[in-house]
């Protein structure tokens, strides 16, 4: 009621008509959210209820950095090395070929020289489709890993806030934070830990 009426009252009509004709509610609302938390947050500093603890996290360097996101990587290099080199054993092949077909062509006889061209580019053919698969594949397989990633990233960051007593953590859509707030550090050695139990 208190941040409605001050976001009323720093409005005037014809502006926040025009604001909700042109569908900005669900982006109003959210402005409006954060500021009834920080409202919130002022208000229990006023009344003298204690200063509150608000941290600030970049995800996205968690996610890169987090221990188990470099374990996931050594996980799928190592189930995905053979596949790779067989990948590289067959572009040598292909560019032994082909070398053969330019450079030998001449000493070649008609039947043997169509049947090597035949042969390079169905191995062309096949590497192209191999490699499509690997990516594919490779894909899923990175998505699975860090989406698991995130999930332990978020739950770690929940875990670090109750523990340390925090009582607002936010990320996305900060546009400044100050390295007080800034936890992002201390939560990826919280995950480290963890990983270590």
């Amino acid at each position: 009621m208190y941040v409605g009426s001050i976001l009323a009252a720093s409005i005037p009509h014809r502006v926040w008509c025009k604001v909700v004709s042109f569908a900005r509610l669900p982006r109003l609302c959210a402005a409006g959210l954060v500021v009834i938390g920080l409202a919130a947050v002022g208000h229990a500093v006023a009344d003298g209820a204690g200063a509150s603890r608000i941290g600030f996290v970049d995800i996205p360097y968690l996610i890169d950095r987090a221990p188990q996101a470099l374990e996931a990587e050594q996980r799928l290099e190592s189930e995905f090395a053979p596949r790779q080199a067989e990948l590289e054993r067959q572009r040598a092949e292909l560019a032994e070929m082909a070398s053969r077909l330019v450079n030998g062509g001449l000493s070649l006889d008609e039947d043997e020289r169509r049947r090597l061209d035949r042969e390079t580019r169905g191995l062309e053919r096949r590497i192209k489709r191999n490699e499509q698969d690997f990516r594919e594949e490779l894909n899923i397989r990175k998505n699975d890993e860090f989406k698991n990633v995130r999930i332990l990233v978020l739950e770690a960051i929940a875990s670090f806030g109750k523990e340390h007593d925090y009582d607002l953590i936010v990320s996305d859509g900060v546009l400044y934070a100050n390295n007080r707030v800034d936890v992002t550090e201390r939560i990826l050695e919280y995950l480290a830990h963890d990983l270590a139990n």
